[in-house]
């Protein structure tokens, strides 16, 4: 999570239009444990950096909290309420610790988390009032074409000793 990330989830007023804030705010704690940087584009580069220690964190089932909303694979969201994925028509079962559908189906696991600032229940699922406040990390396949095209030189595949793979 970066600076700005948390910044989003737990002081939304603070940010502007561009998800930034105007002032390093120093008095909410963002900067414990690390130096600000006094640059001329302010706190951009500063606030982008990512939090020791919460980086690329896999959530668990444990930390998810009554209200939060859950992005499915296939895109469908529900809150998460008193243990269990909940939508308007239903409920889904069968979530594993890790967020993954236990029964291998891939479009009911949980890839995204946000939170929400909608107040009535028909408003809290509404894409606009959602903050993301976690990101399944997947790797990207790519084949060496790809990878060259990506860098714009061609490459050449070695192993950690320095040999051609």
């Amino acid at each position: 999570m970066t600076f700005k990330e948390k910044l989003q989830m737990e002081h939304p007023e603070l940010i502007d239009e561009e998800g930034y804030c105007e002032d390093c705010p120093e008095d909410y704690g963002y900067e414990v444990n690390s130096v600000c940087i006094e640059r001329a584009d302010g706190c951009r580069v500063c606030w982008d950096r990512v939090i020791p220690g919460t980086e690329d964190k896999e959530m668990t089932k444990a930390e998810l909290k009554d209200g939060m909303i859950c992005e499915l694979r296939n895109g469908s969201l529900y809150i998460w309420l008193n243990g269990m994925p909940r939508s308007f028509s239903g409920h889904l079962t069968g979530i594993g610790m890790d967020l993954k559908n236990e029964d291998g189906y891939k479009e009911f696991d949980i890839i995204n988390v946000y939170k929400t600032d909608g107040k009535a229940l028909n408003k809290m699922l509404d894409r606009e009032n959602l903050t993301l406040i976690w990101e399944r990390k997947e790797p990207k396949e790519m084949t060496l074409e790809d990878i060259e095209r990506e860098l714009g030189y061609p490459v050449r595949i070695v192993s950690a000793e320095g040999q051609e793979a």
